[in-house]
């Protein structure tokens, strides 16, 4: 929970998983309320447009990354109510106020800018001047069990949020069977699979007269025929269909050392304007200009269109069960078993405590581990793209993401991601089906309540700290208070320190964004 001096709280943006950012300062606000329609249908305007324009994925992350905000500052909200606090503001956003209503003693609202929410409780610390006849009902005069509920409410309605998409993802979805049965996820473009017609929720049942038992099995017998016609069956609802097609071919990871230009993965459509399907075709073509710069088109990995390398070069032709390997251009999704009600609940409260460790661990190495001070050193320095020796500069930048996913050295599960990152991400995995979306914006909840308890001022875990800090130094029954005068300092660093990665985040985004 954040505040200034004038006791408003406010909620940063996302950082890592979730980000940094909480810079609006609106001390004052205008107690009126607003009727003002016009500023709300704006904004309900700008979210429609986000989704005919842009997509619809967009639009339903961005709304639900709103509310979720929304229900952290309602957490803060109705536990200060039941406490006795009074609660002057409830705003979604910060800046210039758009539309705003009142009920009761609170006015409701939204506000320009969306870097996060607030509500204001009187009295938060000693440097609110709050009216003698209103000082019962501040958040500094209250018991410690009651200050601690409200601070933590935040974070509490976040891992409610994570639990219940949990819980949906398991009552609607469930988890793997144990069987390997598996159908369809995806069709490669360009693919053997989409030559064929193959579609998502299709059971490929053989290829080459070889029945399939589960995708690894799969996997290897298309890796070990490339370029061959093969014959495949395969399965739609009740009906069985049958095809033949030549499978694709893809580079190895050695196939792609000996191309200067080319990655792992990668499939080669052309050599100097020659059509080609397989390694042997590739070969051919090359001929024994090996060591000359040519012109080689690539159906390029991470990537959704075609890609002309004009100065690839062919250091050496290897044989071709070393240089590729088979392609058909499928994924697979297991079959899963929808839960029911009661394993729903005690299988969402163990994913919770699973997601929370791994967030926990990821938070600690980006901490402890250097990736904090990498990811901000990487982003000014320009040093955004991984290693590319094998790359020419006239292809290195619209191939960064490809490199980037199979270098080691620089994953991407070390980066902060910014508000836009993470609807970004969640439009993105929108492809892999709406419960990857549930799942990803569970891990989303659960990393902004623990970033929101770090026990530093403004977050929600620093107003805990002071608690726990006054309640400790109480015993004995003489009362004590933290003079916040004393902690503006520690709280305007990290306000500049949260708004500096925010910002870098932002622009990491958005000149190097994650793709998935």
């Amino acid at each position: 929970m954040a505040d200034n001096p004038a006791g408003k709280r406010r909620l940063p943006s996302l950082a890592r998983g979730p980000v940094a950012g909480d810079v609006a300062a609106d001390v004052a606000g205008d107690p009126d309320a607003s009727t003002d329609f016009i500023g709300l249908a704006i904004l309900i305007l700008a979210l429609v447009a986000l989704g005919v324009f842009v997509s619809w994925s967009w639009a339903f992350i961005v709304t639900f990354i709103v509310f979720m905000i929304f229900m952290h500052e309602m957490g803060h909200y109705l536990t200060a109510r039941w406490t006795g606090m009074k609660v002057t503001e409830f705003f979604i956003g910060f800046g210039p106020r758009l539309w705003s209503f009142r009920g009761g003693e609170t006015t409701f609202g939204v506000k320009a800018i969306p870097g996060g929410a607030y509500v204001r409780i009187i009295g938060m610390n000693n440097l609110d001047v709050v009216p003698p006849g209103d000082e019962h009902r501040t958040y500094r005069v209250k018991s410690f069990p009651r200050r601690l509920l409200v601070v933590s409410a935040g974070s509490a309605m976040h891992f409610l949020l994570a639990i219940a998409l949990l819980f949906i993802v398991l009552l609607v979805y469930g988890l793997p069977t144990d069987d390997d049965r598996w159908s369809v996820s995806a069709v490669s473009d360009r693919s053997a699979a989409a030559e064929l017609g193959i579609e998502p929720g299709d059971e490929i049942v053989s290829i080459d007269g070889i029945e399939i038992t589960d995708f690894a099995q799969f996997g290897e017998i298309v890796t070990a025929r490339g370029a061959q016609e093969v014959g495949v069956v395969y399965r739609r609802g009740s009906e069985t269909l049958t095809g033949t097609v030549t499978l694709g071919s893809r580079l190895t990871p050695e196939g792609a050392a000996a191309i200067n230009g080319l990655l792992p993965r990668d499939r080669i459509l052309s050599v100097e304007g020659v059509d080609v399907s397989g390694w042997d075709e590739v070969a051919a073509a090359v001929g024994d200009r090996t060591g000359e710069p040519l012109q080689i088109i690539v159906d390029p990995v991470g990537g959704s269109e075609l890609l002309v390398v004009d100065e690839a070069v062919v250091s050496r032709l290897l044989p071709a069960e070393v240089a590729a390997s088979g392609f058909f251009g499928v994924g697979p999704r297991r079959y899963r078993e929808p839960s029911g009600i009661v394993d729903g609940v005690i299988g969402a409260i163990r994913g919770f405590g699973s997601y929370t460790r791994a967030v926990l661990v990821g938070m600690g190495e980006l901490v402890a581990g250097g990736g904090l001070q990498g990811f901000v050193s990487d982003t000014l320095t320009g040093d955004i793209d991984s290693p590319a020796e094998q790359v020419s500069s006239s292809v290195a930048s619209e191939r960064e993401v490809a490199i980037r996913s199979q270098d080691a050295r620089d994953p991407d599960e070390q980066r902060i991601i910014s508000i836009y990152g993470a609807a970004q991400l969640g439009a993105q995995l929108t492809d892999d089906g709406f419960d990857a979306v549930l799942i990803f914006l569970a891990g989303l909840n659960i990393s902004i309540g623990l970033i929101n308890l770090i026990p530093l001022p403004p977050f929600d875990g620093g107003h805990a700290a002071v608690a726990i800090y006054e309640r400790i130094r109480s015993i004995g029954g003489r009362t004590h208070r933290v003079d916040y005068a004393k902690l503006l300092p520690v709280a305007y660093g990290v306000v500049v320190l949260l708004v500096g990665v925010g910002l870098i985040a932002v622009f990491r985004d958005i000149v190097d964004p994650i793709n998935l």
